[in-house]
């Protein structure tokens, strides 16, 4: 299982994504990303953490509770199976809502 790395986290005051390598990454291809410009073909794509609409939550207590409490393997699993960020969060202790 791969741990969180605070510096691979990407942040562009809305969105949270997390760009460090584990396993089971995907990369874009023609087949999962249709649309996608072909310069980007066999890129890996960024896994999406949380959306902060209003940016009224400080994503580096999300870093750092995510580096601290959960694999990036896990999360991205979690994810896939159509848990919500704040969710998964709160499942895992996260009382800074």
């Amino acid at each position: 299982m791969t741990t969180f790395a605070i510096d691979k986290f990407d942040w562009d005051g809305t969105y949270l994504t997390y760009n460090g390598d584990y396993n089971g990454r995907t990369y874009y291809s023609q087949e999962s990303h249709p649309g996608c410009h072909p310069s980007r073909f066999g890129a890996p794509v960024p896994l999406f953490i949380a959306r902060f609409k209003y940016g009224r939550k400080n994503p580096k207590t999300w870093m750092k509770f995510l580096v601290n409490n959960i694999s990036v393997e896990s999360y991205n699993e979690r994810m896939r199976n159509g848990e919500s960020p704040l969710y998964i969060m709160k499942s895992l202790g996260f009382t800074k809502v």
